[in-house]
């Protein structure tokens, strides 16, 4: 019989099992599919949205390996990527990182009562498609505007979108306009094949198009409101553009509980 520790935290209400192979290296085989996806089960295994690893990568402080609930690698995870920064926060007792993920550099900084703000890729473009706008935010992730986001059947509609795209698919965000600077979101999430109560990179990319869409330019700060709870988006838009750079997601990340997996 093997044990395994893990750590278990949740961002918003999106909620994943923390692996730490900083100290022993790879104790576990991440290519094992099955394996992965027994562990995010939520009736036979741990149960999470998805799974990641702390790596050891210099010269960064450490790297973030994402896998879906299904298994699979997959590219980033912005509220994944505020739960592992508070787990190193707790592991070093650190405030500040540079840190490395499937799309890149990225930075992350622990601000108080466990609110966590993370620096997201840089945005150059969007574009419209049969599916609905499409912008990459270190995910791929379709937009679609609705009339009341949280009552929006977002699992049975994401599913039809979501393999149109690409073969990978993307995530499909359903949106609600409150006013200048504030939307309402839900998620249908590729790999997890379900709604989950929030999407770090979906709430990027919907900000991101709120305030192209609404031609907003400068710094701006857009509040978007999950079923998970609020967050926030900081952003410089650069005047007759569609980039945007200096791209910040703050929101609370919080550890549930530490244990051990038999197996």
């Amino acid at each position: 019989m093997n044990i395994l520790p893990f750590e278990k935290y949740e961002g918003a209400g999106n909620d994943f099992i923390i692996v730490d192979f900083f100290e022993h290296g790879e104790f576990i085989d991440l290519e094992d599919q099955q394996f992965i996806e027994k562990l995010c089960d939520r009736r036979f295994g741990i149960g999470a949205d998805g799974l990641m690893a702390l790596c050891r990568n210099e010269p960064y402080d450490f790297e973030m390996k994402y896998l879906n609930s299904d298994g699979r690698f997959s590219t980033f995870c912005g509220n994944g990527s505020r739960c592992i920064s508070l787990y190193a926060s707790r592991k070093w007792n650190k405030q500040q990182f540079k840190f490395v993920a499937a799309d890149g550099e990225h930075e992350s900084i622990i601000l108080q009562n466990n609110q966590v703000k993370v620096r997201m890729k840089d945005i150059n473009l969007w574009s419209q498609t049969e599916c609905g706008i499409l912008i990459d935010s270190g995910s791929p992730h379709l937009i679609h505007y609705v009339d009341n986001a949280f009552k929006h059947n977002v699992k049975s509609e994401g599913r039809k979108i979501r393999n149109e795209y690409s073969k990978e698919g993307a995530n499909v965000n359903f949106v609600q306009l409150i006013d200048t600077n504030k939307i309402r979101i839900a998620t249908y999430e590729r790999g997890v094949e379900d709604e989950t109560l929030a999407c770090g990179t979906g709430i990027t990319a919907a900000a991101y198009f709120h305030a192209i869409k609404n031609k907003l330019t400068g710094i701006q700060s857009i509040d978007v409101d999950s079923k998970g709870g609020n967050l926030q988006v900081e952003l410089r838009i650069e005047e007759n553009s569609s980039r945007a750079h200096e791209i910040y997601l703050t929101g609370p990340a919080r550890h549930v509980y530490s244990g051990f997996y038999e197996y």
